[in-house]
């Protein structure tokens, strides 16, 4: 598994736990991984208590994302074959069909941010009497 699909932190955690390890203070460590002295010394506790399997961050406070990762995945493919068929969303379409398919309530200002982060652009479309005019008409020509 290559180490570029993990968070920040996942990626250094095999640092933070052998630095200290190895003779160095939690400030120096979290000095030279560039991270907050509380972040060492919090990874170093929980892999002593744990062993590898420890979970690398401790569980956030909060509600949970309305939309999962899974959620995502589904949009993601829906998107990646419209773009094939040529067919176009809007991210307003695409929360209502959230909520009607998957049970998903999710705004579609925070979906858009959502998919931007995926990677996805959005732009305006416009209808062009190109567009509006009949295919058969078009073909005549």
């Amino acid at each position: 598994m290559t180490r570029r699909g993990l968070p920040r932190f996942e990626r250094l955690r095999p640092d933070v736990i052998r630095l200290p390890d190895r003779g160095m203070s939690a400030s120096e460590a979290a000095g030279l991984l560039e991270c907050d002295v509380t972040t060492v010394r919090g990874a170093v506790h929980r892999f002593e208590s744990g062993g590898v399997a420890a979970p690398a961050e401790a569980p956030r406070a909060g509600r949970q994302p309305r939309i999962t990762a899974l959620d995502r995945q589904v949009v993601t493919g829906l998107l990646d074959a419209a773009a094939e068929e040529g067919c176009t969303w809007t991210a307003t379409a695409m929360a209502e069909w959230l909520s009607a398919e998957q049970d998903v309530e999710v705004s579609a200002a925070w979906l858009t941010e959502l998919l931007r982060r995926d990677g996805f652009r959005w732009k305006r479309t416009r209808d062009s009497p190109r567009q509006q005019a009949d295919p058969g008409l078009q073909q005549e020509a």
